[in-house]
């Protein structure tokens, strides 16, 4: 396993600290202890948890020293002979205080090297910045100059057809475009001749400027749908995106080896390890068996033939499952007590005494037309909702193991149940207990 996979098992980014590091490590540990799950084997996970803290600890405290120190010179003047006979062996007469002397430079050194980064870093910003302002300006000043070539042929009475002057003529008397980038108060940017020309000026001038005025008004505003429309999209778009999971090194072990399909087309080797013989490609949602997990890859059988394949590749349970359920791909990491799985915004208090032996969906069905929302309980854990909408609810619990975030709900062992119908929900507390 790589670095990036071990921080990955840890749920942390690349970016935490040591102690972040240290409790993500303990409430991990605490989840998959082989003590603290009886019902299932969590050996494996749990040694491979340790490693992982192990190495990241290493990676984080190795990165918090300075790296580009040079080892401290010893000169002539400080070296001298121990004997004749070992006459090219020298030992350092350089005192502590020179060596600190030189370390406190090199760190003089590293501090003016992260301050000059830093600058060339706002430099870049301001440089892309000022970019972005000239190329907007270029394109307000074409849209400004079409604008009022087009207004040259508009008069009180609509538009002339029967002008024949030239063409470069009419570009010459364009106004001179106002630049808006480099300018800070707009009551002291220099104004358009045409505010300073008296009033008896031709009634043509005034239908430019109105003919500008409008057109730069419907520019803008083309300008904010067109932003707004790419915005919803954008959201949409990652909307969608968070509910399909990638596939994270070394989650749910036990649940590798038995019935698994594939998510696509996967190619059979023979060694784990892309540059090994392939010895078939199973086709897209083929029930597969597997038989052992190793790192990234699964040992597994189909049609009589054994070998390897990438378990980013393959699906948990049997394609029939997957078809039945809607859950195709990664199932992604489990969430955390007491998430939140959709909308709700109230003010009633709801403790949950639950001693169920494992981890449980609480889903609030409303009778007044509302959205579902649900509660994801870890097994034995209490926990006090203050967020549920004042209604009347339905109450279903359900319970199993492997949770899919893109389906919402388990894969395996998924028991459903109403445990309270027709309840009513005000700003006052209610206790539940969840029982097996």
């Amino acid at each position: 396993m790589s670095l990036i996979d071990d921080y990955q098992l840890l749920e942390i980014p690349t970016t935490a600290s040591e102690q972040e590091a240290k409790i993500a490590f303990r409430r991990l540990a605490r989840r998959y202890h082989p003590d603290k799950n009886p019902d299932k084997d969590t050996t494996e996970l749990f040694q491979r948890l340790q490693a992982a803290y192990e190495n990241v600890t290493n990676a984080i405290r190795q990165s918090a020293q300075v790296t580009d120190w040079k080892p401290f010179t010893f000169t002539r003047e400080n070296t001298q002979s121990t004997t004749t006979k070992n006459r090219y062996t020298h030992f350092s007469t350089a005192t502590d205080k020179e060596q600190a002397a030189f370390v406190k430079e090199r760190q003089r050194a590293y501090e003016e090297m992260k301050r000059n980064n830093a600058h060339h870093e706002k430099t870049r910003d301001e440089a892309i910045k000022a970019a972005r302002n000239t190329l907007n300006e270029k394109r307000v000043k074409a849209l400004y100059e079409e604008a009022f070539k087009a207004s040259k042929d508009f008069n009180t009475q609509g538009f002339n057809y029967t002008d024949n002057t030239n063409t470069k003529d009419k570009a010459a008397d364009i106004p001179p475009y106002q630049s808006f980038v480099d300018e800070d108060d707009e009551y002291t940017r220099p104004r358009p001749s045409y505010y300073n020309e008296p009033v008896s000026q031709p009634i043509r001038l005034d239908t430019a400027k109105a003919a500008f005025r409008v057109a730069t008004y419907i520019a803008f505003f083309a300008a904010g749908v067109y932003s707004t429309l790419y915005w919803q999209s954008s959201t949409q778009e990652s909307a969608s995106d968070s509910k399909s999971t990638t596939y994270i090194t070394g989650l749910y072990p036990q649940f590798r080896i038995g019935v698994s399909h594939t998510l696509n087309s996967t190619p059979l080797y023979a060694e784990p390890d892309v540059s090994s013989a392939l010895v078939q490609t199973i086709p897209a949602q083929s029930d597969i068996q597997s038989i052992k997990l190793q790192g990234n890859w699964l040992t597994v059988r189909h049609d009589g033939m054994s070998g390897w394949v990438q378990a980013k590749n393959i699906g948990f349970g049997s394609v029939q499952q997957a078809i039945q359920t809607g859950c195709f791909g990664q199932p992604g990491i489990a969430p955390q007590h007491g998430e939140l799985i959709g909308q709700a915004n109230g003010n009633s208090r709801l403790r949950i005494l639950n001693q169920l032996p494992v981890h449980s969906i609480l889903t609030f069905e409303s009778y007044d037309g509302k959205a579902p929302f649900s509660i994801y309980l870890y097994g034995k854990q209490a926990y006090a909702a203050n967020y549920i909408p004042r209604g009347n609810y339905r109450l279903v619990l359900e319970t199993g193991s492997l949770y899919h975030h893109a389906c919402n709900q388990f894969l395996f062992n998924d028991t459903t149940r109403v445990i309270l119908d027709k309840v009513d929900f005000a700003s006052t507390e209610q206790t539940l207990t969840l029982s097996p």
